[in-house]
């Protein structure tokens, strides 16, 4: 990880951007270009995952009283989950992007939790400017530790 790199920690409830600064007089002249320290640029929650049930359900009018002839009325929750973590991995995606393209001007490492990548990677437009992924949510690592999650394996 070099000066002006972009790391991106994300989970379907919140994404954190820390742009590459140099710790030493030598990284800022570019003589130890790896003398890195991560300074948070940008903290986004995202609001589609803390949305509550009931919000979220189209149909309900007031008080709901349980009977034969509501059951109509309480919307179609079999599909609920699922419609909640696509748009969830919309709105990550789409927050990842503005991200990458508003900080990305050299290479963008991206960490994700392994259940979430692919679904997430799928909706991406700028996956190709992403110079590392980690499969891993890292969202609550110490930012000291973030650089050497991205190490190449061969260098841990």
């Amino acid at each position: 990880m070099k000066v002006g790199d972009l790391v991106i920690v994300a989970t379907l409830g919140e994404i954190k951007a820390y742009k590459a600064s140099p710790r030493t007089a030598e990284a800022e002249a570019g003589l130890k270009p790896s003398e890195v320290k991560l300074d948070l640029v940008k903290a986004i929650d995202i609001i589609e995952a803390h949305k509550k049930l009931q919000d979220l359900v189209t149909g309900l009018e007031g008080s709901f009283k349980p009977g034969f002839l509501n059951k109509s009325v309480s919307g179609e929750k079999h599909n609920l989950k699922q419609e909640i973590y696509k748009e969830a991995v919309k709105a990550v995606a789409e927050d990842i992007d503005l991200l990458i393209e508003e900080l990305g001007n050299k290479k963008v490492f991206l960490s994700l939790p392994k259940v979430i990548s692919k679904d997430v990677l799928d909706n991406l437009k700028n996956k190709d400017k992403i110079f590392r992924l980690v499969e891993k949510d890292l969202l609550k690592t110490d930012k000291n530790k973030l650089i050497e999650e991205f190490k190449p394996e061969i260098l841990k």
